[in-house]
């Protein structure tokens, strides 16, 4: 729907190609694995809940320095990882179940959204840490905290291309 409404308002065209970009590979560091698999069935009562007040799998929080995750795979936290690090991070852990964890580090205003904060002003629960914390970086906190790393390299990335846009058409 949002695609017809791009083609029908902006006359737009694009097309997808596949181009060697930096990438991150997400793997398992060399001490292993810190994260706690996920129990099936969990209700977490003292974890995050949905809108309708139950706790589950598949939700997370993000906070000012802060990820918490409830049974989540690794191909959703890469994800989470190439939204915000403005990088594709590849999930190369092997590890296939869903799983708990906390991140916590200090946050980098030069990321993306949950890295950051909140971007209407206001502060978030965790403002508790000032920029100037001396926390650890995504990168050391995924690390020690996690047992992962991120191993910058080069691969093939999906790209999207604009062809064509034109100013929007009246209503």
């Amino acid at each position: 729907m949002l695609r017809a409404l791009l083609v029908d308002r902006f006359r737009l065209t694009v097309h997808r190609e596949t181009k060697e970009l930096p990438t991150y590979a997400l793997v398992v560091a060399k001490n292993g694995s810190k994260l706690h698999e996920a129990k099936p069935g969990d209700t977490y009562p003292n974890g995050i809940k949905g809108p309708d007040g139950v706790g589950r799998q598949g939700l997370m929080r993000t906070e000012r320095g802060r990820v918490m995750g409830q049974g989540l795979d690794m191909a959703f936290l890469a994800q989470l990882l190439t939204q915000q690090l403005g990088r594709t991070v590849l999930d190369k852990t092997g590890l296939t179940g869903n799983y708990d964890f906390i991140l916590q580090f200090k946050p980098d205003d030069s990321q993306g959204g949950i890295f950051k904060g909140l971007e209407s002003g206001q502060p978030s629960p965790a403002d508790t840490l000032s920029p100037d914390s001396s926390g650890p970086s995504i990168f050391t906190a995924l690390q020690e905290q996690l047992g992962l790393k991120l191993e910058s390299q080069k691969g093939s990335v999906e790209i999207l291309v604009v062809d064509h846009a034109e100013k929007p058409s009246e209503n």
